[in-house]
């Protein structure tokens, strides 16, 4: 805990900390039984991963370059996809080995292709549901990161607070909080890192255990997710910092050595297996049924009209998506138009609210922006340099590298990155920190706890809209029998 706090605020923190776990926790449960069973973001595919390794004793191998989505999928039942690292599936594989042995878990028609028995429909909902359970479980693990990294981060314990409901409440988070995916793991382990790379400027383990602790975090951050190679560039700041707080050169060397080999030696394997298979390390393949809707290189802005286009169709589809899936807040006419072909009728369920929930965090984001212009002026005039600096800029630098990193993939590799902020939540209390600092920045400490309460309650009627939206209209569409 931050030395500034006295014990009367720790205890304080310690219990709002508990409240916001107990508050997320609700509404991880009450999405997890709001969204049905394989409708998570590539759920079937994910828990087709898990099932892979069990049933065929090795990783899933990749279909055809040149097909729109066996390129990402092993073209055996259950159709795992491929294109992630193994951490994740392996950590529940054995889980589903002893559950339901070597029996699979998909639809009849491809069960019939393979030799396998088919799992019984209640054994297969009750390891879903556990599965699911364990997202909800890291996503806990990721909270008590988030709050540990806060309490360097923030001398304020308003912001402290606010900066770790922000992550819990995030309705989008609460979705990956509640299905099977990997994103779960990517967003602890990165999470986990960022909090080990913070605490080294201001309370630092011995460097040979911080190299170590630091090099396993980040090589189970790579082997959670390809897109977590967005942050290498930290991994060699975090291995200089340990590198400086080392007393001797030899001890020196070791800290430098343990940062860069472990995560090396944890995660490389799986991208040179990559490579060797298939030609390439990143495991996207370059999209190339909408070729307008790509650059070819970033000399296109000097040249293409439609360049400028394209990145603002990111910026805004970036934005809109951080929050939650789009589809749960923005009414799109499609969803509409699939309704009355359904039932005859007109709904628009709670979208009108939730679209009005959504431009006021527009507002807020570009009050965010102005307020950020705003401390960053106040700076310069009063230029000076702390921990808390150094933190904050790491963390920064985090979020904008993640945030780059997908602007990169969705101007030149596959334009249905747009609305990719699922994404980027690897990054999410750096997004965080962002957010309260610019809102910091105007309010000032007198109205901070106000404009806190008012973000808090905004997320929450947010988390509302979306159940809401979910239950009276978006699975009586998509799965009426659910």
């Amino acid at each position: 805990m931050h030395e500034c706090y006295s014990e009367v605020t720790q205890r304080r923190l310690r219990l709002f900390f508990i409240g916001i776990v107990l508050v997320h926790v609700s509404l991880s449960i009450v999405y997890n039984f709001v969204i049905p069973l394989g409708y998570g973001p590539d759920e079937p595919h994910h828990y087709g991963y898990i099932q892979h390794i069990v049933l065929y004793r090795s990783l899933p191998r990749l279909g055809p370059a040149s097909h729109p989505y066996l390129c990402h999928r092993d073209p055996r039942p259950p159709n795992a996809i491929g294109i992630h690292p193994p951490l994740y599936y392996a950590l529940l594989a054995p889980i589903y080995s002893l559950l339901a042995d070597r029996k699979i878990d998909c639809a009849l028609a491809d069960a019939s292709k393979v030799q396998f028995k088919l799992l019984p429909y209640e054994r297969s909902k009750l390891i879903q549901r556990l599965f699911r359970l364990f997202s909800l479980l890291m996503s806990i693990a990721t909270l008590w990161f988030v709050w540990q990294t806060s309490v360097y981060v923030f001398n304020e314990s308003e912001l402290v607070i606010s900066s770790v409901a922000f992550v819990a409440l995030l309705p989008h988070y609460l979705m990956i909080s509640a299905v099977i995916n990997n994103d779960g793991l990517a967003i602890l382990t990165t999470h986990a890192f960022l909090y080990l790379l913070v605490r080294s400027f201001y309370n630092p383990l011995h460097p040979a255990v911080g190299s170590v602790l630091l090099g396993i975090a980040s090589g189970s951050m790579f082997l959670s997710k390809a897109s977590t190679l967005s942050l290498l560039p930290l991994i060699l700041i975090g291995a200089f910092v340990y590198w400086r707080k080392a007393t001797t050169m030899f001890v020196r060397a070791i800290c430098f050595l343990l940062s860069l080999l472990l995560p090396a030696l944890i995660s490389g394997w799986w991208y040179l297996r990559f490579y060797a298979l298939y030609g390439r390390l990143m495991p996207i393949v370059k999209w190339t049924y909408e070729p307008y809707m790509l650059l070819n290189s970033p000399l296109d802005f000097l040249t293409d009209a439609r360049s400028w286009a394209l990145l603002w169709r990111f910026i805004k589809g970036a934005h809109r998506s951080i929050w939650a899936q789009v589809d749960w807040f923005i009414f799109k006419q499609e969803h509409g138009m699939r309704w009355s072909q359904l039932y005859g009728s007109i709904n628009s369920a709670f979208y009108p609210y939730s679209e009005v929930v959504y431009f006021l965090l527009v507002l807020l984001t570009v009050a965010v922006l102005f307020g950020l212009l705003v401390r960053f002026a106040q700076w310069v005039r009063n230029i000076n340099w702390s921990e808390t600096h150094s933190a904050k800029l790491i963390l920064s630098l985090a979020f904008l590298l993640f945030y780059f990193a997908l602007m990169h993939y969705t101007l030149f590799t596959h334009p249905g990155g747009y609305e990719g902020g699922r994404y980027l939540l690897p990054t999410l209390y750096p997004f965080s920190i962002i957010w309260w600092s610019g809102i910091h920045s105007l309010v000032g400490k007198k109205y901070l706890s106000a404009s806190a309460v008012c973000i808090i309650v905004l997320l929450l009627f947010l988390n509302l809209l979306c159940i809401g939206n979910l239950v009276c209209f978006l699975n009586p569409i998509y799965a009426p029998s659910f």
